[in-house]
């Protein structure tokens, strides 16, 4: 008898509004999570650790973590607010907060 087990990550869409890059311009950054799932003959079946949310562009694979700086430095003029759950400075148009996930 044979068992093959593991754990393997899966990439959540949380918001399929796209949302501009500061890298590459073009509308196609969305709001994603990486969830780890126990795996039984390569099915998911429970959800072993719950991700952190992120902003990932489509096009330039890029994450808000990595272009944080060109991110601030290439748009000075855009309005931001806080989130009112974990109190992170976010972009004014974001709708979901990429920190905790939750709705502004």
């Amino acid at each position: 008898m044979f068992l093959i087990a593991g754990v393997t990550p899966k990439i959540k869409v949380l918001d399929n509004t796209p949302r501009q890059c500061p890298v590459c311009g073009l509308h196609q950054a969305y709001f994603k999570r990486v969830d780890h799932y126990f795996n039984l003959f390569f099915i998911p079946i429970l959800r072993v650790k719950k991700g952190e949310p992120f902003i990932m562009c489509e096009r330039c694979e890029r994450t808000v973590h990595e272009f944080k700086k060109e991110y601030s430095s290439a748009w000075p003029d855009i309005r931001e607010t806080t989130c009112h759950r974990c109190g992170k400075t976010l972009e004014k148009t974001f709708e979901y907060c990429p920190y905790c996930g939750k709705p502004i």
